[in-house]
């Protein structure tokens, strides 16, 4: 079903005139910190990804720290991106990231003609903080406000308005809109137990997110059958050796199992 553009102006409208300070963050933040994760792109890609490790570590991790598991595995990729960036000479305070933010409820039944539903939110990654503990404070504390925000509202009505403009004009708008983020970073949760394919369990799932615009790297954490798997996609210019990413990810998970809630 088409949506009549007039009809999409009105309910942005609509939005922005509910919270035009989140309809200015959307609009109005600027391009992202240059680093060695963000630049000129090129063609090459590269892709890594972690062995599976335990859903239920995630979550004991989480629960003696009063945060979700999400909480938990963005922390964690902030760390190794912490260290990544240290080893590149370009470490900043904080880097966004592109965070997916669904807006269909839960409760409901999915519609007829599917598809997906979600705008974008800008979450600062604190890589600058020092310690496991303080970069997962400040993740807590930045995803709640993000929950409490009407931003991804705003976004996915940003975004369906530059569908509807013409090819040059979208393509600007995308290259504008993706400089204000380093990362796309979404994290699905897949089905809980083992599925089947031909008779046969499926014994893993590997997820990469797709990228846009000026974007350099997704991160894709997809959840199946009581494990945790992490996609990384880069641009192989840029970023070279996206295995070393992975690997600061484990460290970082084993320094948060550490935690004890204060």
């Amino acid at each position: 079903m088409l949506t009549h553009p007039l009809s999409e102006v009105s309910h942005l409208a609509d939005l922005a005139r509910k919270d035009s300070k989140a309809l200015a963050h959307v609009l109005l933040t600027p391009a992202d910190t240059k680093t060695a994760l963000k630049g000129e792109l090129g063609i090459a890609r590269r892709v890594a990804w972690s062995e599976p490790f335990s859903l239920d570590r995630v979550r004991r991790i989480a629960h003696s720290n009063s945060a979700t598991i999400n909480d938990v595995l963005v922390a964690a990729m902030t760390g190794a991106l912490r260290r990544y960036l240290r080893g590149r000479k370009t470490l900043v305070d904080e880097i966004r990231a592109f965070v997916p933010f669904n807006l269909r409820p839960l409760d409901e039944p999915l519609p007829a003609s599917l598809g997906n539903k979600f705008g974008l939110v800008f979450l600062p990654l604190p890589v600058g903080a020092r310690t496991a503990a303080a970069r997962l404070r400040q993740v807590k504390e930045r995803m709640e406000e993000i929950k409490h925000s009407p931003e991804a509202a705003i976004a996915y009505g940003f975004l369906e308005l530059m569908g509807l403009t013409v090819v040059q004009v979208e393509s600007i708008l995308i290259d504008v809109f993706s400089a204000k983020g380093t990362a796309v970073m979404t994290n699905v949760p897949g089905p809980r137990g083992p599925v089947y394919f031909a008779g046969s369990p499926v014994r893993g799932v590997l997820v990469w997110a797709p990228r846009s615009g000026s974007v350099a790297m997704s991160v894709a954490i997809f959840s199946y059958a009581g494990e945790i798997t992490v996609g990384l996609m880069v641009d192989g210019g840029l970023v070279p050796d996206p295995a070393r990413i992975i690997a600061f990810f484990g460290r970082e998970l084993a320094a948060l199992s550490r935690l004890r809630a204060p």
